[in-house]
């Protein structure tokens, strides 16, 4: 505190404390929860959006810690944060295109114009009724078996679609739990851990 007033150094400094206390709880709940469970989902939330938290703070504040050492652990950041985001991205990626192929198969065929119901004129007394005219035989209309040919399609896409967008994503979760299991992430909880307690800044911000 510069004359017994916070300055911008102390805010930097208890929102990535804040943030680093956000890392290390996501890190006790993966411990504790099983692969899969919904609280494993929700820790591989909280570390990521923790790490893109600090990381991008790093980016945007960098002048104020050591450039070395902040271009190293936002590297590290960004690479844990994407990793573990990845699961996430294929599945959001498959409901929007699945939804999308839904869409397309269920477009409404437009309604044939139909004559108007209104009863004709009735003929003058004593006159002739008059003639029909001759009706002319329904053209066979292209559109139920294109819109047929659609649906079909549509699920055909719908079902590879699932499978690959599966297969990635199960590569995917292999990928993060490596990475949770790796040298790499101990070395970035490692530095969070750190900054938890003691936040780096160059002696000017302080």
């Amino acid at each position: 505190m510069a004359g017994g007033l916070p300055t911008a150094g102390d805010a930097l400094s208890g929102y990535l404390r804040d943030r680093a206390g956000d890392f290390l709880r996501g890190l006790r709940l993966n411990g504790e929860s099983g692969s899969g469970s919904v609280a494993s989902e929700q820790a591989a939330r909280e570390l990521r959006g923790s790490a893109r938290a600090i990381g991008s703070t790093l980016d945007t504040y960098g002048a104020l810690f050591d450039p070395a050492w902040a271009g190293h652990f936002r590297g590290e950041l960004a690479w844990l944060s994407a990793t573990l985001g990845e699961e996430h991205a294929c599945t959001a990626r498959l409901h929007r295109l699945v939804a999308a192929l839904g869409r397309l198969s269920g477009l409404a065929v437009p309604a044939a114009t139909s004559a108007s119901s209104a009863p004709d004129a009735a003929p003058a007394t004593g006159s002739a009724p008059p003639i029909p005219p001759a009706i002319p035989p329904p053209l066979p209309s292209p559109i139920p078996s294109a819109t047929a040919t659609l649906t079909v399609g549509a699920s055909r896409a719908g079902a590879l679609l699932d499978r690959q967008l599966t297969l990635a994503r199960t590569r995917a979760h292999s990928a993060a739990l490596r990475a949770l299991g790796s040298s790499r992430f101990h070395a970035v909880a490692d530095a969070v851990a750190l900054l938890a307690s003691d936040v780096p800044l160059r002696p000017a911000a302080r």
